[in-house]
């Protein structure tokens, strides 16, 4: 699936256990959650699943207020079963965001265990279980 407007687009691959999800341009919390909302209604989506997102292509600085509503959005969908989430990101804001997100969810007991990178094949061998 592709859809995409002038400056911003999503790619998305759901394929066995695996959502590959690629995003550029500006990335807001209410653009990311239409996004893991449309993964959501894929037919081919179950909980549990492992994720990729690339956001190299992002830019995007949110607030405290909007990481912690982000937050809440991961438990509400996170469920029972645990899942890693990788999110390939360049140094920066968007990094910066990514890294409080992740603590902020922690804190929480998230079933989620999300991790940043800054390439797709060290996110691709932590999402298989290679690099512990």
């Amino acid at each position: 699936m592709e859809s995409s407007s002038s400056d911003a687009s999503l790619t998305l691959d759901i394929t066995g256990q695996l959502i590959r999800m690629s995003l550029r341009g500006e990335l807001t919390l209410e653009r990311l959650t239409a996004a893991m909302n449309a993964v959501a209604r894929d037919q081919r989506y179950r909980h549990g699943m492992h994720a990729i997102a690339d956001f190299r292509e992002c830019t995007g600085h949110w607030d405290y207020s909007e990481m912690q509503r982000f937050r809440d959005y991961l438990v509400r969908i996170g469920g029972s079963r645990p899942c890693r989430w990788a999110a390939v990101v360049r140094p920066g804001r968007l990094e910066a965001v990514a890294h409080l997100v992740i603590v902020i969810s922690e804190a929480v007991g998230a079933s989620i265990a999300m991790r940043l990178f800054d390439d797709m094949h060290s996110a691709q061998r932590w999402i298989d279980g290679e690099d512990e």
